[in-house]
């Protein structure tokens, strides 16, 4: 399947994943309420937590060591038993940690019936086996899956959560998806390759396992274990306005990261191959990409951020308002971010210095948030994970430099920051010429639709969009 089809079906993915919840979030909050909403995300965060120390380095290793494999079947074979024994030892470690902390933790003790549903979600990952088709390059299959079981949560939401007190109800549902997608996956697996776990050599991949879960772990000191640190300090109502903040950003990013995470089994094959031209070229191409994407929407944020809140989660939420301000200058923070390590330093083997990179986010991190989190809140929770971000982008574009000789491309991100003025200019005619709500919305939407299209396709002519849908259309 062509590179191009691949990032449609990848974008469709990661739309389903993050749109979805989206879409449900103004009828949640509105049934659940702030509190609602903040215990359940906080519990969430904390089996998302459990669920990054069981995958580890799992989801950029699996996808970069079965995409070097995919030609020879019984390499493959070995790859996939090697790898899928490595993560149940790992899950079953974090298994038994996490019932101690419920036991031992009187805040988490007191969520015991939420945290058994969370638990569900943490045994289900390991056979959710995602990285395993991504490294097939099968996104179709991936794709349309998720989709179905997407739109089937959605109705089971509205027919069956209907009063505050539900709200256990809702996240067995959430926790239903990634158990519907372990049982698909694992059995779809079985087209493929068997798992025999007689002869597995965990060995050759713990190094760069625990390196790349170094790096992931690290890293959500300032995604997830912030919203923890936040709900405990501050309690579940300032969780709700910061994930609040975060939930549009959050698919706004998924969406750029369906480039990467389609680009990972590619760049390893162009960097085992040596073909170091065609590595320059497409990180070029990533970053025309990220510009053309970032740009619009950061100013779209910016704007309309409170009529977004409003939108979205309804009254009793403005306090939201201002975090997601600040939250949105990481489209490009995390977008370079991704460029550098995702798609440049995992492909190259570079494990030690990703891992380094981490660290120095985490530092910042620890440092803002026992300066920010305690004075100002959800606004100071995003203030530290803007500034974790840009500590982590830094040394990861140190660090591609050193390598490859790339540099950050500021002529390019200049030049796309005046095509992009017209977004500003637009913004701010809209933004006074029409009352507040969805119509101020749907008005600054089919505008910055618009123009982006134009400036793709005839301003700077990158013809991204119209090669796509030939594509498509010849299928």
């Amino acid at each position: 399947m062509g590179l191009q089809k691949n990032i449609v079906y990848s974008a469709v993915l990661t739309c389903s994943t993050y749109l979805v919840p989206l879409l449900v979030f103004p009828y949640i909050s509105r049934v659940l309420g702030v509190d609602g909403i903040g215990a359940v995300d906080f519990v969430d965060s904390v089996i998302n937590y459990c669920v990054l120390l069981s995958m580890m380095g799992m989801t950029t290793l699996g996808v970069r060591e079965i995409a070097r494999n995919k030609s020879n079947p019984v390499l493959l074979q070995q790859a996939f038993a090697d790898l899928f024994s490595l993560n149940l030892l790992s899950t079953l470690v974090v298994l038994f940690v996490l019932a101690l902390m419920i036991c031992l933790v009187p805040q988490l003790w007191d969520k015991k019936e939420l945290f058994c549903i969370g638990a569900i979600k943490l045994v289900a990952n390991l056979f959710w086996i995602e990285w395993f088709f991504k490294g097939i390059e099968n996104f179709r299959y991936i794709t349309i899956r998720s989709v179905v079981l997407r739109l089937l949560f959605i109705c089971f939401v509205y027919l069956l959560v209907h009063e505050e007190q539900d709200y256990g109800v809702y996240y067995f549902l959430f926790v239903s998806l990634t158990l519907g997608n372990a049982i698909f996956n694992w059995n779809f697996r079985k087209r493929y390759i068997g798992c025999s776990l007689r002869h597995v050599d965990i060995k050759r991949y713990a190094k760069p396992f625990f390196r790349l879960g170094g790096f992931a772990v690290l890293s959500s000191v300032y995604t997830q274990l912030i919203t923890v640190w936040l709900g405990l300090q501050c309690g579940e109502t300032e969780v709700g306005y910061y994930t609040t903040s975060t939930r549009l950003h959050q698919v706004i990013i998924a969406l750029f990261s369906t480039l990467t995470s389609v680009i990972i089994p590619r760049m390893s094959v162009l960097f085992k191959e040596n073909r170091l031209t065609d590595v320059r070229q497409l990180t070029e191409k990533a970053f025309q990409i990220l510009f053309l994407f970032a740009f619009p929407v950061f100013s779209f944020m910016e704007f309309f951020a409170s009529d977004l809140i409003s939108l979205i989660a309804g009254p009793g939420f403005e306090a939201a308002v201002f975090p997601m301000r600040i939250v949105v200058f990481q489209v490009f923070i995390i977008g370079t971010e991704q460029i550098c390590i995702l798609q440049i330093l995992i492909p190259m083997q570079k494990e030690r210095e990703i891992l380094r990179a981490a660290i120095c986010g985490v530092s910042v991190c620890l440092l803002g948030g026992g300066l920010l989190i305690p004075q100002m809140h959800s606004m100071g929770a995003a203030l530290t994970w803007f500034f974790s971000e840009l500590a982590v982008m830094l040394v990861a574009l140190h660090y591609v430099k050193a390598f490859l000789g790339i540099n950050f491309p500021f002529a390019m991100f200049c030049r796309y920051a005046c095509i992009s003025l017209p977004y500003v200019l637009g913004a701010i005619t809209i933004f006074v010429a029409s009352e507040s709500g969805i119509g101020r919305l749907a008005w600054a939407l089919a505008f910055f639709l618009c123009y982006a299209i134009v400036c793709e396709e005839y301003v700077l002519r990158i013809h991204v969009l119209s090669t796509v849908w030939k594509k498509m259309r010849k299928k």
